[in-house]
């Protein structure tokens, strides 16, 4: 009786370790969905592949997402091999302009989601939240919170 239950407990360990498998798990790709520009237009997501996207999703009433703007906006100029895309959760555009006024910020990409429609196709559950994909437009990685100069300089690395 005793060889069954050993028999169990390694079974019940092996079946749940199969699911563990990274190459069990899908790859999270860049959802298809659209937002507005600046300018009131449409524009899908998926528009910006073709480079690596590292797309920042923030909202001007968030203080570590204002924290860190400033860092992600000299980080898209100095790298122009990389589509920054900045996703505003929540504003609109009267609240964005005004907080680019305030900072003495012009955000490029600046994409409005006001109705926060693109939080669940992204899985953002809270913010700021900056995710980075690559060309294709597999998500690589996915950093929750604000990042920090250091922070930026390792994710960028190599990417």
């Amino acid at each position: 009786m005793r060889h069954w239950v050993w028999w169990a407990v390694f079974l019940g360990l092996l079946v749940p370790l199969a699911f563990l498998r990274p190459e069990g798990r899908s790859q999270e790709v860049l959802p298809s969905g659209w937002a507005q520009n600046r300018e009131g237009e449409k524009v899908e997501l998926r528009a910006f592949l073709g480079k690596p996207v590292v797309l920042n999703a923030w909202a001007t009433w968030c203080p570590p997402c204002r924290r860190e703007m400033p860092l992600l906006l000299g980080a898209a100029k100095a790298h122009p091999q990389l589509n920054f895309v900045f996703l505003n959760v929540s504003d609109g555009l009267v609240a964005v302009e005004a907080f680019e006024a305030e900072l003495g910020l012009r955000i490029p990409n600046l994409l409005l989601d006001p109705e926060a429609l693109l939080s669940e196709p992204l899985r953002l559950q809270g913010l700021p939240v900056t995710l980075f994909y690559d060309a294709q437009g597999r998500l690589v990685r996915r950093h929750i919170g604000e990042v920090r100069e250091e922070e930026l300089a390792l994710l960028l690395q190599g990417f």
